[in-house]
């Protein structure tokens, strides 16, 4: 008979992506997962596969945590304005955490270092950021309707827009100490629709 596991496999989890995007799949050893999760080596095989395997877990767990939390904000009642000011601003907040150790966004940074090499982490990658594009639109179309854009932007590519924006400013926050210089992108951005 089977032992029952003797661990949270969501929290497990929660560490192994926390790993994988401070130091990136490359710098990230079996035995680093084993010994920051707490899982011995032959309990994380059995439950996660192999450390790709793992790996693309982890991108699907931050996929269904970014809807949870960073999207939220945008599906709440209030001025859209005033919501995308908040989304960047909480973007911000978490890009210079210095407990986080500027690591960017997850999938900006997988997207950079492995989507064109491994077709898996590729459809991964185009997912989440499928998923963000309808986040935006879903949004956009509430402030269109709302009467609250101030362009005719088409509502598609202008959700392609801001997730650019976003992507841009986990990347620049990898570097950029001052908060205003983050605040610049997104302020010039929305002065053009809202």
């Amino acid at each position: 008979m089977a032992r029952p596991r003797e661990f949270d496999e969501e929290e497990v989890l929660d560490k192994a992506m926390e790993l994988f995007w401070t130091k990136g799949f490359e710098r990230t050893s079996i035995q680093d997962l084993c010994q920051y999760t707490g899982v011995h080596r032959g309990s994380m095989y059995d439950t996660f596969g192999d450390k790709n395997e793992l790996f693309l877990a982890s991108l699907d767990r931050y996929r269904r945590l970014s809807k949870e939390r960073l999207f939220l904000v945008l599906e709440q009642p209030g001025d859209p304005k005033e919501l995308l000011i908040t989304f960047f601003e909480n973007i911000i907040d978490g890009a210079l955490d210095t407990g986080k150790q500027r690591r960017g966004c997850f999938i900006a940074n997988t997207a950079m270092d492995l989507a064109a090499f491994d077709v898996k982490v590729a459809s991964r990658v185009e997912a989440n950021l499928l998923d963000m594009e309808n986040m935006f639109y879903t949004f956009l179309l509430r402030a269109q309707q709302e009467g609250k854009l101030k362009s005719n932007y088409n509502l598609r590519e202008l959700s392609r827009f801001l997730m650019g924006i976003k992507q841009g400013m986990h990347v620049m926050s990898k570097t950029a100490t001052d908060r205003a210089t983050l605040q610049d992108i997104y302020k010039i951005a929305m002065s053009f629709f809202m």
